[in-house]
This record gives structure tokens, sequence and C-alpha cells, in this order.
């Protein structure tokens, strides 16, 4: 962008009467954060401001000025506040270069090597959440795309719907979920980095849309025990040359495709630190309640672990055990790294099954090199820990504040489970993330 079109939001923001700037960036946790500023100020902070980095968990306490500088192509409007424009933002340090620990801009860079192999990478995430009373319970007793009466949230669904187009996202579906009260949106596909952006937004938008209507959303995993548990679903495709990579010109299966599946399942278990960032992740990840516990693969299996949709067109894979509590930047960072490796490397996946993978005897498993993924937190962070591709990938600064702050929080969890606490302790923990 231009200096006369950065020049420019100044118009931009008198015709649209806007008061207030949010510069928004994303934690290492994934957190959404944002700092605002008047409009009026606008020339002197429309190359960034400052932050204390260590504070919010980026750095070091002796290191803690970094700056937030905004992406111009991600303004946007505040739907329920048209007073308020917004930029999503990139950490970077004082001297204006990428900080190591930018989660936006790691997966900028992995785009970037993807980018150096010729590939375009687009995703295309599935989000699921559920609304919430105040004490607790489940908003409804809608399940499964019911309409009205079940489903009490339609209106505020569309609402929702409404104002993710206005802030420039590609809506496919929504609707009804499984459990009561829970709920479900599908983007069209685009970007891999705009839909990370898409993500947070999203994620944002539900939660202050729950909150005006007096309820709760939550992404937690699994909320409750004996209903369904909610996950983040993430499709991803390469193109090249503007065409479908994972598709042969027979339209079979390409080898790229099958190597990039390879390549996640060979380090799954590291990533699924990333990718199931809780100890109430794995409360989701159990047999026979569709989300996937084994590393396995198949052509329109939705039971396993990566699955290849077998009714469009257009291939892609669909990695279907991930939750919302992920970084959205470090999990497509990640996906990518693995799955460009699997390319490189030519790293070839188990056998792929049409069968339940949840119902198949331990012999079959073992016949077709099934092996389960992580049953917890701390299983998966030991993995994390020893991974030389984890830390090529997100850098060894990143992985060390990130195994910091997640072996904190299960001792906290431990001494919480000691106590009989557990249940209260991941929602305290959990509930508004």
């Amino acid at each position: 962008m231009t200096s006369k079109e950065m020049t420019e939001f100044n118009h931009i923001f008198k015709e649209n009467a806007i008061d207030y700037i949010q510069f928004q960036f994303t934690t290492i946790l994934g957190e959404f954060k944002a700092v605002e500023f008047p409009a009026k100020i606008w020339e002197d902070l429309k190359y960034g401001t400052g932050i204390d980095g260590s504070s919010l968990g980026f750095l070091t306490t002796e290191q803690s000025d970094m700056r937030i500088v905004p992406d111009f192509n991600t303004f946007c409007i505040s739907p329920w506040n048209p007073r308020v424009g917004r930029f999503i933002c990139d950490l970077t340090d004082n001297q204006g270069n990428p900080y190591p620990t930018c989660p936006r801009g790691i997966l900028k860079k992995i785009i970037d090597k993807a980018n150096s192999m010729q590939f375009k990478f687009n995703t295309r995430p599935e989000l699921e959440w559920y609304f919430i009373t105040n004490d607790l319970k489940p908003g409804d007793k809608g399940t499964y795309m019911d309409l009205l009466p079940k489903d009490e949230f339609q209106d505020l669904r569309r609402q929702i719907t409404d104002d993710m187009m206005f802030m420039n996202i590609g809506v496919k579906t929504i609707h009804h979920e499984v459990g009561f009260g829970q709920q479900e949106v599908e983007f069209i596909a685009d970007d891999a980095l705009r839909q990370a952006d898409n993500v947070q937004t999203a994620k944002l938008i539900t939660k202050v849309r729950a909150f005006y209507n007096k309820l709760i959303c939550t992404y937690m995993p699994k909320p409750f025990e004996s209903i369904a548990g909610s996950g983040l679903h993430i499709h991803q495709c390469l193109e090249k040359n503007g065409d479908n990579a994972f598709t042969d010109a027979d339209k079979s299966l390409s080898d790229k495709l099958i190597n990039y599946i390879g390549g996640i399942q060979h380090h799954i278990k590291a990533i699924s630190a990333v990718l199931n960032p809780t100890t109430n992740s794995y409360k989701r990840l159990i047999p026979h309640h569709e989300a996937p516990v084994f590393n396995s693969w198949g052509v329109g299996n939705r039971t396993a672990l990566i699955r290849v949709p077998g009714y469009e067109n257009s291939t892609r894979v669909e990695y279907r055990a991930g939750d919302a509590m992920m970084n959205i930047y470090l999990g497509s960072a990640l996906l990518l790294a693995a799955g460009l490796e699997g390319i490189r490397r030519k790293i070839e996946p188990n056998q792929p099954t049409s069968k339940n993978v949840d119902t198949m005897t331990n012999e079959e498993r073992k016949e077709l090199n099934i092996e389960k993924l992580p049953d917890s937190l701390e299983e998966s962070l030991q993995a994390f820990e020893k991974s030389t591709f984890i830390k090529k990938t997100l850098g060894k600064e990143l992985m060390k504040i990130f195994i910091n702050l997640k072996y904190a929080e299960l001792q906290e969890y431990e001494i919480a489970k000691s106590n009989g606490k557990e249940k209260e302790w991941e929602f305290n923990r959990y509930l508004y993330c």
C-alpha cells in the first residue's frame, strides 16, 4: 500500500464517522488483544505503536519493548460499534524487523516457503462453539440442523453471519450443530493468512453478540461431558500455477496430496500440542464421539484424522482433530510446514481406510500402521519439546515460551484435580478463551 493510500484512511475515517481505531493482535496462546486510540491521531500511529511484550507473554521482562504494526489490508469497521475501525497487526522489534515470536509472522514465513515451491496455500475452516447460559447450561435444546422452535438462535446466527460478511469474511454455511446450544460456521475457501485473520475475527464476533444477548459463547472443546465436543476442522489445498496440486490430470489423488498427508502424520504427536493445546482438548478426543483419536486417513471417512472429502470435485484434505483453543496462525503454519516437508521428502502415509477406525480391532489398526494420537496435553507436550521440526518451524524462542506456559498450566491443573476442583478449574481457565 502506498503512502497516498495510507493517507486516504483519514478520508475513510471521516466519511464513516470513525472516532476510534483498534490495533488487534494475537498472543502465543491465541488470545485476541487490542490497543485503541482516537482516529484523529492516526498520522502519529499509522506505522505502529509500542506494547509491553513481557506482560503479554511474547518475551522476557528484560526485553519488554516491541511494536504492533498494522496490516492495512485488514481494515474493517466494527458492526456493533461503527465508531470503531480495526486493523490486525504483526509484531516487530523497535527497528521494524519481524519479531520471532509473532504467530502471524510465523504463518507468513511458512506461506513464503510454500510460495518458493510455487504453491499457494488455501484453507477453509469449520468453526464450532456453544452458546451457554450464565449458570453454565446449554443455551437451547436444538440438535443437528434443527429449525425453530428447537433452534432458538436462528436470528442470532443470522446477525453473526451479517457481521462476518460486513467484516469481509466469506461464509459458506452456518447452522445448529449436534449438541444442545452448539453452533457451526463454515467459511468459503481463501488464502490461509486471511483465513487465520477470519477465524480470530469470527470468534470475536460470536463472543460479542453472545454477550449482548446475555449468553456466553465458549470455544471450550468439551464443556459438557455427556454431549458433543467442539472442533476446528481445517480444510487445506495447495494450488500450483492456478491448478489444484492435490489432483492429477486424470482426477485421481496426486502424489503431492499423498505426501502432504504423510508429512502431517509424521509430525502429528508434536503438532497436537498446538492443535489441541488444553487439558480440556483431550476430553473431546475419545472414541465413538466423531472426534478422531487415531492417526489415520481415508477418502470420505469422517472417523479418520485426515479426510479427503469424496463428494466434491476440488480435492483437498480436512484435518479433523483440531479445536478452536488453538492459535490458528501457529496451527495453520505447522500443518503447512509438515505437509511441505512431506512433499519435499516424499513421506508416505499409512494405508488409507474407509472403515470406522474407532471400531477396528487393535490387530486391524496395527496392520494398517494406525497409531493412537496423544491421550493428554502432557503427552503431546513431551513430543513437542523433543521435536526438531517444531524448533525449526516455530523457532526456539517461541517454543521455549510455549513449553513454559503449558507446563505451568499443567501444574495448576494437577493441583486443582487433586483438590477435586478439576471441572471448576477448566471452566475458570478456558470458558472465555
